[in-house]
């Protein structure tokens, strides 16, 4: 398999390279500087390669190696979506858990680099854009959480899809705003989003 291959390029060092390097790489160069400054000759620098070398496993430059960027790190959020709904009881705490676990993922990525304001909505808008892949298997994720919340009754009958694309417009939107602000709280924004859906925010006082 070419993903378990490495290449020995010619370069100063003799690096031996692999593929998750490139992307790591790759992934820090897009967070510093993003998509439009993203540059494949800046990733072999890094590297110590020649760009050419890049080539071998990313035939179609800079568009390949964004994409693997962003399905190597979409995949780890949706497994840590998926295992997150799968130890939660219940649709309101399965949501609770499946909001905290992508919060956490990608805020902790974004501070791990430091990443900018500017470069965040940069991303936020490719995301909304061009990742239509990631956006059909969270929302195909979120929209069976909630059809079993209608089936058990914690959840009135709804359009279970329009109710799954608000709630993912949501969370892209609350995902931005964490990354930018370090001072929010994956939990704390988390609690308030699904206590918002299952709430509302009505002043209205019981009876």
């Amino acid at each position: 398999m070419l993903n378990e291959q490495k290449v020995r390029v010619f370069s100063p060092n003799l690096r031996v390279m692999t593929r998750e390097q490139i992307l790591d790489h790759a992934l820090k160069l897009l967070l510093e500087r993003g998509l439009k400054r993203f540059s494949v000759t800046e990733v072999a620098e890094r590297l110590g390669v020649v760009k050419s070398a890049l080539y071998f496993y990313f035939p179609e430059g800079k568009n390949g190696i964004v994409n693997a960027v962003f399905q190597r790190e979409e995949d780890k959020v949706l497994k840590a979506m998926e295992e997150a709904a799968a130890h939660a009881l219940g649709c309101r705490e399965k949501l609770r858990a499946m909001a905290f676990a992508k919060l956490e993922t990608i805020m902790n990525l974004a501070r791990l680099f430091s990443v900018s304001t500017s470069v965040t909505g940069e991303i936020a808008s490719y995301c909304r854009a061009h990742r239509e892949a990631f956006q059909e298997r969270e929302r195909a994720l979120l929209e069976k959480v909630l059809a079993d919340g209608m089936a058990s009754g914690e959840v009135r009958p709804m359009d279970v899809q329009l109710l799954a694309s608000a709630i993912q417009a949501a969370l892209l939107e609350v995902t931005q705003k964490a990354v930018e602000n370090e001072a929010l709280s994956a939990e704390a924004l988390s609690d308030l989003l699904v206590d918002v859906l299952f709430f509302g925010i009505s002043n209205r006082r019981q009876a």
